[in-house]
């Protein structure tokens, strides 16, 4: 008997697969260990993006805001650490606020000094939070109040505010941190003037109980105060102040004479101006609205628009299937779309070759109007905001009533064109006003002070105003939905309008510091697939739908009169067995068209919940059962492989 050489018993010991691979699993296991510690101390600042719209890499606007700094801009942070230990969420986010911050000071050459405070409870920190105006948060188990909040200011103690990091927020960190390193480094850059029926930068109104209350700002207000002062116009104004940068018309109605020659007057002389009309203006509807007595919720800006050749009808609204919103129904269960009501998005209805909306994600309109150029204008009307090929034009009236009827206009849909919903308008024109200055209105008094040194007939070079065929898109109500924080409401955007205005705003300054950064925060992000889905399950089931409503309606009317048929003497006349049959055949058709209705309602969400199921298997098993396959095929393979090698080495 032959006893095995202890040497060749080692090597055959070291060469054991089993052995090896155990051994190279823990060698990876103790790299991965270490790198991971590695890199958590000496990179803690660097990050690698993954979104497809870069939202957390810091973009070339904030990099221009930077290097356009002059003098020193100073950010405080004032986060309590028991907070992060108590919430980990907010430990997690701190750390990335932090990072974010380190990485402004780091690219500003030392123009963003950052300071880091951990505010604790009775002490000057805390004094100095407090002083800046930052939010307290009471935290349970924890002595005292907790802050998570930025103070910025500059050398003229000039200071901008975040009360409280939200996490709900942090798609619009960057955003939020350029704009209040922007506004400490250039400050104002001018004033908007105010004017219109649309207040949206407050107002005070009579409340129910009697007492007149103070309506807050929209959000559009809040985000064009980022870079512009507002300036709120009596709606009789006779000449429009030498300081306004920027004429902003929101829902012109009912204004004077006097007030729409100044608005002309301004315009020819180089004003620049951002008008928003409506044919249908969905924030003045109400229930009476269609009533013999109730004005129309329309407004416009005739006769100037018919002195530079652009026209918006006022008794059309754009309805747009491929783009609208999905509102409940009565019943509060279902879900139908409502073609007036749109949510626009991407290349197919915003212009990216243009500033103001190329980084604009979404678009909330709601009954907006058509814009177009007569034949023969002067002007040029660049798009900047169109409805979906298909779209077509809806008569106003119909949307006028207490209650809207979604389905009737999902019924009578018929595609057409598309339309400009908002656009620049350029060119040279001429007055509205070729015989002078009109006549005071019946009531209005002569303001002695509004002296026009010259009264144009003509722009004195190309015109520039951003013409939007709706005022709903400055609503909040459209737009955004307000989360209460410990007392504070924080506004939580699910489209883009704010963005959109505020670009608008800066487009017409000629700023661009902001534009490219604005849009990267958006927080909607639709599953396409699905939305698109919705829509065509709407427009295939819904003819269906009402062909079996109006024939269950018919059956019902006959069974109804075979029923409640009187005799002269007035009471009810007894039925003849072919009556009788009739009556138990449209019960019959009753049954068998409410169980046909229930299967085309169900059949609206079929494709939609297949398509999740779809997306739930893709994303929780899918991948799981590909590593499984990829690791059996590998098993099968090492196996055959070291049956081949036994063979030749036997």
């Amino acid at each position: 008997m032959t006893t095995p050489h202890p040497a060749a018993t080692d090597t055959a010991r070291r060469r054991d697969p089993a052995r090896l691979t155990a051994l190279a699993l823990a060698l990876l296991a103790v790299l991965f260990v270490a790198v991971n510690v590695l890199v958590s101390f000496t990179l803690t600042a660097q990050r690698v993006d993954l979104t497809a719209d870069k939202l957390y890499s810091l973009s070339p606007a904030t990099q221009r805001v930077l290097d356009a700094i002059e003098e020193p801009v100073t950010l405080r942070l004032f986060y309590s650490k028991r907070l992060g230990t108590q919430a980990p969420g907010y430990g997690i986010y701190a750390e990335r606020v932090q990072d974010v911050l380190r990485e402004y000071a780091s690219l500003s050459d030392g123009k963003v000094i950052l300071e880091i405070y951990d505010p604790t409870p009775f002490t000057p920190v805390e004094d100095r939070a407090v002083s800046f105006g930052l939010q307290q948060i009471p935290l349970e188990g924890v002595e005292g109040n907790v802050f998570f909040g930025l103070a910025g200011s500059n050398m003229t103690d000039d200071v901008e505010t975040i009360p409280f990091l939200q996490p709900d927020r942090e798609a619009l960190l960057e955003y939020d941190l350029t704009k209040m390193i922007y506004a400490l480094s250039q400050g104002a850059s001018g004033k908007v003037g105010l004017i219109g029926s649309l207040k949206i930068d407050g107002d005070v109104r009579m409340g129910q109980t009697g007492r007149p209350e103070q309506v807050p700002p929209m959000v559009v207000a809040e985000r064009i105060r980022e870079v512009l002062d507002i300036e709120t116009l009596p709606n009789d104004v006779q000449k429009i102040p030498d300081d306004i940068a920027i004429l902003m018309v929101a829902h012109p109605k009912n204004l004077s004479p006097r007030t729409l020659f100044a608005i002309d007057q301004y315009i020819l002389g180089g004003g620049k101006a951002a008008i928003f009309v409506d044919p249908y203006a969905e924030s003045q509807a109400g229930p009476m609205t269609g009533g013999p007595m109730a004005d129309a919720p329309s407004s416009t800006l005739e006769p100037i628009f018919e002195a530079w050749g652009l026209q918006m009808p006022i008794d059309k609204v754009v309805g747009d299937r491929f783009a609208a919103r999905r509102v409940g129904q009565p019943n509060g269960r279902d879900y139908v779309s409502y073609v007036p009501w749109l949510l626009l998005r991407g290349a197919r209805n915003l212009n990216r070759e243009s500033p103001i909306t190329a980084q604009i994600d979404t678009l909330a309109v709601a009954s907006a109007g058509a814009l177009s150029v007569k034949d023969g204008a002067a002007i040029t009307l660049t798009p900047l905001v169109t409805s979906s090929p298909g779209s077509m034009l809806i008569d106003a009236k119909k949307l006028m009533g207490p209650v809207p009827e979604p389905e009737k206009l999902l019924r009578e849909y018929q595609a057409g064109d598309a339309y400009v919903l908002a656009g620049m308008v350029t060119g040279t024109v001429k007055t509205a006003f070729p015989d002078g200055r009109p006549a005071l209105a019946d009531g209005q008094d002569d303001d002695p002070t509004a002296v026009f040194d010259t009264v144009l007939t003509e722009s004195k070079g190309p015109i520039q105003a951003v013409v939007v065929a709706d005022s709903d898109v400055l609503i909040d109500r459209f737009w955004v939905q307000y989360r209460e924080f410990f007392g504070r409401r924080v506004a939580v955007p699910g489209a883009g309008n704010g963005d959109f205005v505020a670009n608008v705003m800066d487009g017409l300054t000629g700023s661009s510091a902001l534009l490219d950064l604005r849009g990267q925060g958006s927080s909607y992000r639709p599953f396409e697939v699905i939305e698109q889905i919705k829509r065509e399950a709407d427009r295939k089931y819904q003819a269906k739908e009402q062909e079996l409503r109006e024939t269950l309606a018919e059956t019902q009317t006959k069974l109804d009169a075979l029923r409640d048929r009187q005799a002269s003497t007035g009471g009810p006349v007894a039925l003849s067995d072919e009556e009788r049959r009739q009556v138990t055949e449209y019960q019959r058709q009753i049954l068998r068209l409410r169980n046909e209705l229930r299967e085309v309602q169900r059949s609206l969400r079929e494709d939609v919940e297949r398509l999740e199921t779809k997306v739930l298997f893709a994303n929780i098993a899918l991948m799981p059962v590909l590593v499984a396959i990829f690791a059996l095929a590998l098993a099968a393979w090492r196996v055959r492989r070291r049956s081949r090698r036994s063979a030749v080495e036997a």
